[in-house]
């Protein structure tokens, strides 16, 4: 029982001197937090106003393209804070590599399991960061989406919708499925059909069509646009237009075609002809 009581009182002032021995300690480690924090402000600071805009000038100069200068400019970001945060706490006095190495492979496994699909949308995001034919500004569709891209990071995508809406698409998505890109080319083709009923002058609907095409200032002249008949049946014959619009963003795009339409309708109730249903 004595024993016991000996013993509980032992491991209590033992507690008692670690305690003290940690608030002795306190001011070490306030001046050494103080100097991490001073020392990692004053070296992001130096980098993000300093190192940053030079590389930015430089790839400007380049003149890389910008969905690659983004992304580079992202890489030398990360780097900064890398950098800073080590040489803050070296300068803070504490030992960056002296952890033991289980430790250091636990956090490893940890980490990886924790962010699989963070490294999944970044390597997906290298992939179409370095695709030339995948950048900002360009029209895609993909599922039931449509939109301009309007940001390309490592993690994810950002689109924005001709509703104006802004959706971020994990750049996994992107990679795993199909993605038509409508500005890929140098031009765009549209093709429509037109059906008409067998009482109509298809002569004259075709000559309407070619017409307008011509006419309209966004077709391109090569190649010219052409017009055929693609099929017959019981109660219509499908007359189909294809010509080709030489600027394929969305917007000239959509004004270009809208404005044909509207001129062959207008012909066409003109010269008396109606489409078939």
């Amino acid at each position: 029982m004595q024993g016991g009581v000996f013993v509980r009182l032992r491991s209590l002032l033992g507690r008692l001197l670690d305690n003290l021995e940690l608030l002795d300690k306190i001011p070490e480690y306030a001046v050494g937090m103080t100097v991490f924090v001073v020392s990692l402000a004053v070296i992001h600071a130096a980098g993000r106003f300093a190192f940053e805009p030079l590389a930015e000038r430089a790839l400007r100069v380049r003149d890389v393209n910008l969905t690659v200068r983004g992304a580079i400019l992202r890489v030398v970001r990360a780097g900064i804070w890398f950098a800073g945060i080590l040489l803050a706490l070296d300068l803070a006095g504490i030992d960056v590599f002296g952890a033991s190495a289980t430790l250091a492979a636990a956090l490893t496994i940890a980490v990886g399991f924790a962010t699989r699909d963070i490294a999944s949308n970044f390597v997906s995001g290298v992939f179409i960061v370095t695709d030339p034919r995948f950048n900002i500004g360009d029209w895609i569709r993909w599922t039931e989406n449509e939109g301009v891209i309007e940001d390309i990071t490592f993690r994810v995508t950002r689109v924005r919708t001709f509703d104006n809406e802004l959706i971020t698409v994990p750049n996994s998505v992107l990679a795993t499925n199909a993605v038509t890109n409508s500005v890929a080319g140098d031009a765009l083709r549209v093709t429509h059909v037109f059906p008409v009923g067998y009482g109509a002058d298809v002569d004259a609907v075709s000559a309407i069509l070619l017409e307008e095409a011509e006419r309209n200032d966004a077709v391109s002249d090569d190649p010219e646009p052409s017009v055929r008949i693609v099929d017959m049946n019981d109660s219509r014959i499908d007359v189909e237009v294809r010509f080709w619009i030489d600027d394929p963003n969305h917007s000239e795009f959509v004004a270009a075609r809208s404005e044909f339409f509207r001129r062959v309708e207008r012909r066409l109730d003109e010269a008396g002809i109606s489409l078939s249903g």
